[in-house]
């Protein structure tokens, strides 16, 4: 199992919104809590990164760091300067869901929009969104890092699997 979805990985035959869900229950006991935990979060998104912005010891994987700003994307699509602490940083760490950033990466344009939707709530109280505004490529780096690490893990336990004994 772990083998196939590696090649179609590699393949680019399945997509990491397929990959994940089939992954996850089958990597139960065979991997850490840790590396399950993370798995989930690049497939549902990052719940705890608020922390990013609140610490300097979040645990957050930093592939996911990205350079950018912090902008509000309006409801009719206007996109505003922010004016807040955290705004200021030029560094973003990146919490939406995988398969998000695989959709952000086609659409047109060399420059992206990605939703922070944990500071939406209290830096946007009147509607609209807080984006991060960065280069397109970072979103490639981002997946092509989770894509390698995945990769690597799903090598690694089919390695372990074909070493084990038969039962």
């Amino acid at each position: 199992m772990f083998h196939d979805l590696r090649n179609k990985l590699v393949q680019g035959q399945i997509s990491f919104n397929e990959a994940l869900p089939q992954a996850l229950p089958e990597l139960r006991g065979k991997v850490s809590d840790d590396k399950l935990l993370w798995l989930a979060s690049e497939l549902s998104g990052y719940n705890e990164a608020i922390a990013y912005f609140q610490t300097e010891h979040h645990g957050l994987p930093a592939y996911r760091i990205v350079p950018g700003q912090l902008k509000l994307m309006t409801p009719d699509g206007n996109v505003q300067d922010l004016n807040h602490p955290y705004a200021r940083r030029n560094e973003i760490f990146l919490s939406a869901p995988i398969s998000w950033i695989e959709e952000f990466t086609t659409w047109p344009g060399e420059v992206s929009y990605v939703e922070v939707a944990e500071l939406t709530n209290f830096m946007a109280p009147g509607g609209g969104g807080v984006v991060c505004v960065t280069d397109k490529g970072e979103l490639r780096r981002i997946i092509a890092t989770f894509r390698n690490q995945f990769i690597s893990l799903l090598e690694k336990v089919a390695a372990e699997q074909a070493g084990a004994p038969q039962a």
